[in-house]
């Protein structure tokens, strides 16, 4: 229905004429449908509908009080939606509201029946394909996470715990692969669409869709645990459930408003903190009880023995041990605007200055341990392993990690100590589970899921130690150009200031600002780079094109341009250039009149002119003065970048009639005209045209290696993919011998 009258452009009602204009294309409407908080809400709310169908086949002797925990979600997310005043607190906010029925204007007044001919039109960062894709995914992976919470609560509910771990296994497999893909794709709209130059900026926002991801990941591998061997079946409980509880709790910092002065991603408040606060504690509450009462009267099935330290279920435990530590320290530092808002908080908390050097100061170093972990892992058997052989692979697989990471180190010059130990341990998670694969799996890939899926995480270890470590900013400000209030010193000295049609070098390349083009809703800047060979030479050519995604309404948006090749990728927006309010393109040729007298400057583009005096008996080329004519020629000093000259504006007069005889620069991109002599005053009116010299300034960013990164999260889903398809056959075989 929502589509529907996106479609129509029904700008009536309210959601309509907030998301979607007349010329936006088919393909965007769909990402105006989740575009708003009421929009995003009945996307989960459909997926939850989908999976809960889903569930009614699959979910066996657990399906009613699975199907029940999904039913509470589906209630109170459409409570959500509801729009409705309980002693005057309103619940929800109507996705289907009529403009006159919210807005109190006057033109309501005078016609009810309004309607406006065009919409507000969708936030230009969202016209992206990603976006019309991203979203969806997430929303998936936030209903799929609702369902190993479910099984979960049911099963402590049921107290039936034989078939729990066989039961949630393949869902939990599918919530991390739908969650995983989604928050990545969120990560490639960033690096394509947005122009902070990488892929992940620790916004508060994409960390609350992060941390139920690591809590979840804690939770498979606990699980796994317990399946073999009976252990850490309480952590496995609290982690699903968290995982749930943290989307929600992530839902809140978006639509809550809590972070609007501390995120780009997150909507205004609408009112509805309240309800969003009461939707977790209705699953908070009592998965805490229940857990609790369990726990309490030793109804969780629990190993008396502690595992051994040779033993893959210890490790499995530690690992997930460091995603939890890594989820908190995550979760508290973007949870300060949350605590702020607590009457008992007295000082306001601050977050650290350059906050995001201290998240990847600290997440890589719990990143490289879980490396190890994932690593080590399959080193070791399940209840007992023998340590000689342990320690044999272990050393191989260390020698190997090392001779690989100097491939890097050396010739990237990489000497920050968490940066080579994130290396190696990379490495050695792809040595210990390519081992895995052939000696212990016997090349067998369909029933490797977890061993391939360590490997992508390895190569994403790689991916994003070489090319965010050692990114290179390469469109440096040589000349110290002061670009004004607008940048910062940093800024200043990472952009380039490129005039049309005037090559600079930059790096290894010569670039020259070819001029713009026009699009439809972009305004292209055409950027040609020539690499520059050791002879001085031009090697291989291109031409990017950043452009600014032009919205008169919502604001102009700097959309990236990015050279990609198999081993970096060169990404180039641009920061400044010149456009009216509009966003339409300036005029080529600007007048400008200034009275001045000797001694004077007048600014001029790339140029200035010094009035340095006056000649009384000017002469003009190609004609003959007569008696009684006056010429008075205003002798200016023209300086430009590299030359300078004398021009001579006259002003001639002939039988009371006044002439101005203008003076033209060189290039003839400026020129100059003497209007009027004010003798009382001993100044001269100058007419000052010129051609407005086109000028772009632009950042550019070499990423190596990225496509490491890109290649690793591919292999990492197939791994899930491969277990999620390993786990149902498993699924298969066991209920078809019950």
């Amino acid at each position: 229905m929502l589509y529907i009258i996106l479609l129509t452009h029904a700008f009536q009602y309210k959601y309509v004429w907030q998301h979607s204009s007349n010329e936006l294309p088919f393909y965007y409407v769909f990402s105006a449908m989740w575009a708003g908080q009421e929009g995003s809400t009945l996307l989960w709310m459909f997926w939850i509908a989908i999976v809960g169908c889903v569930l009614i086949v699959r979910a066996k002797s657990y399906e009613s009080g699975v199907l029940f925990f999904m039913a509470l979600a589906q209630v109170l997310l459409g409570s959500m939606l509801l729009a409705i005043y309980i002693l005057d607190s309103k619940l929800g906010s109507n996705p289907f509201a009529l403009l006159k029925d919210t807005m109190d204007i006057p033109v309501f007044k005078m016609n009810p029946n309004y309607v406006p001919a065009d919409g507000t039109g969708l936030n230009p960062s969202l016209q992206n394909y990603w976006m019309v894709i991203h979203p969806p995914t997430l929303f998936l992976g936030f209903a799929l996470t609702t369902v190993p919470a479910a099984f979960a609560f049911t099963s402590l509910w049921k107290r039936e715990y034989t078939q729990f771990a066989n039961a949630v296994l393949p869902w939990t497999l599918l919530a991390l692969l739908v969650l995983s893909a989604g928050i990545l794709m969120g990560g490639a709209w960033a690096y394509e669409a947005l122009s902070f130059g990488g892929f992940w900026a620790w916004d508060p926002v994409e960390n609350a869709s992060l941390v139920p991801w690591l809590v979840l990941a804690a939770g498979l591998h606990t699980l796994l645990a317990y399946k073999h061997t009976g252990y850490s079946l309480h952590a496995t409980y609290l982690f699903f459930l968290s995982s749930f509880l943290l989307v929600l709790y992530s839902s809140f910092l978006t639509k809550s408003g809590v972070l609007g002065d501390s995120s780009v991603h997150s909507f205004t408040d609408m009112g509805m903190s309240g309800q969003l606060v009461v939707t977790i504690f209705v699953f908070l509450v009592p998965s805490i009880i229940l857990f609790i009462y369990r726990n309490y009267k030793k109804q969780i099935p629990a190993k008396e023995k502690e595992e051994k330290t040779y033993s893959r279920e210890f490790w499995l435990f530690i690992g997930a041990l460091f995603f939890i530590v890594s989820a908190l320290h995550i979760i508290v530092l973007t949870s300060f605007p949350v605590f702020n808002k607590l009457p008992f908080i007295k000082n306001k908390l601050a977050p650290p200055s350059d906050i995001i050097s201290h998240y990847n100061n600290v997440q890589i170093w719990l990143a490289a341990f879980v490396a190890i972990i994932a690593g080590i892992t399959q080193y070791f058997k399940y209840t007992q392993t023998e340590t000689k052989a342990f320690y044999k692979n272990f050393i191989i697989s260390t020698i190997l990690s090392i001779v690989c990471s100097l491939l890097f180190i050396i010739p990237f010059k990489i000497y920050r100590i968490d940066y080579i130990l994130m290396l190696i341990t990379a490495w050695f998670v792809i040595f210990t589970n390519a081992e895995y694969i052939f000696r212990v799996l016997k090349g067998k890939i369909k029933v490797s899921g977890g061993a391939v899926s360590h490997i992508g995480f390895g190569l994403i270890l790689i991916g994003i130690i070489v090319s965010q470590g050692k990114q290179e900013v390469i469109s440096l400000n040589s000349y110290g150009i002061n670009y004004g209030s607008g940048f910062t010193t940093e800024e200043s000295a990472e952009n380039i200031l490129l005039y049309q049609n005037e090559p600079q070098k930059m790096g290894k390349y010569l670039v020259t600002y070819l001029g713009d083009s026009v699009g439809e809703k972009n305004i292209y800047f055409n950027v040609l780079y020539q690499k520059i060979k050791k002879d001085n030479s031009f090697g291989k050519s291109f031409v990017l094109s950043p452009n600014i995604l032009i919205n008169a309404k919502m604001g102009n948006n700097p959309v990236p341009s990015t050279r990609k090749t198999l081993t970096s990728d060169l990404y180039t927006h641009i920061t400044m250039a010149p456009l009216k309010e509009d966003g339409s393109q300036p005029d080529s040729i600007i007048k400008d009149t200034y009275t001045l007298g000797i001694g004077d400057t007048i600014m001029a583009s790339n140029a200035f002119a010094i009035i340095q005096g006056i000649n009384a008996n000017a002469t003009i080329d190609g004609f003959e003065k007569k008696a009684g004519d006056v010429a008075v020629g205003i002798q200016l000093k023209y300086i430009d970048l590299d030359t300078q000259y004398i021009i001579e504006p006259i002003y001639f007069i002939r039988d009371m009639f006044a002439t101005s005889i203008a003076a033209n620069s060189h290039n003839n991109q400026v020129r100059i005209a003497v209007s009027k002599i004010i003798p009382e005053q001993n100044k001269f009116e100058f007419i000052v045209e010129q051609k407005l010299n086109k000028y772009i300034i632009m950042k550019a960013i070499q990423f190596p290696f990225i496509n490491v990164l890109w290649f690793g999260i591919l292999v990492m889903l197939f791994g899930i993919f491969l277990s999620i398809q390993k786990r149902i056959k498993d699924n298969k075989r066991l209920y078809a011998k019950n």
